[in-house]
């Protein structure tokens, strides 16, 4: 005597993984915004470099060329901190609270500060 065979399978067909073409978009767009700012940060750190050339004239601002060189520093600098700044945020928010698209936006914002204070240092 043979049985029938079963109408359906004992265990549920397994479910292929979902796909997650945003995370590869995610990343792609992100790498792009980090070449974009390590350009912008390069060309602003090159001619920070010779900003201070105009101190002795009139068209120096008084903030920029004051004696300590403080403020060239920051002029310099400030934008690869405010760019380590945005990466920080952009990776804590993408793994740690799973937003990756807010946090992208808001390191974008994190990393406009940095650009924004030398130019703002510099013609004031």
């Amino acid at each position: 005597m043979s049985f029938p065979p079963p109408l359906h399978p004992p265990f549920p067909a397994p479910r292929p993984a979902p796909r997650r073409p945003l995370g590869a978009v995610f990343a792609v767009a992100a790498g792009l915004l980090l070449a974009v700012a390590v350009a912008v940060n390069g060309l602003l750190f090159f001619g920070m470099a010779f900003a201070g050339d105009s101190c002795g004239t009139s068209a120096g601002t008084a903030r920029f060329c004051d004696d300590s060189g403080v403020w060239i520093l920051v002029a310099m600098f400030g934008p690869w901190v405010a760019l380590a700044a945005a990466v920080v945020t952009v990776v804590l928010g993408a793994v740690q609270a799973r937003r990756p698209w807010t946090a992208l936006a808001v390191g974008v914002l994190v990393y406009a500060a940095g650009p924004a204070l030398a130019l703002f240092t510099v013609f004031g």
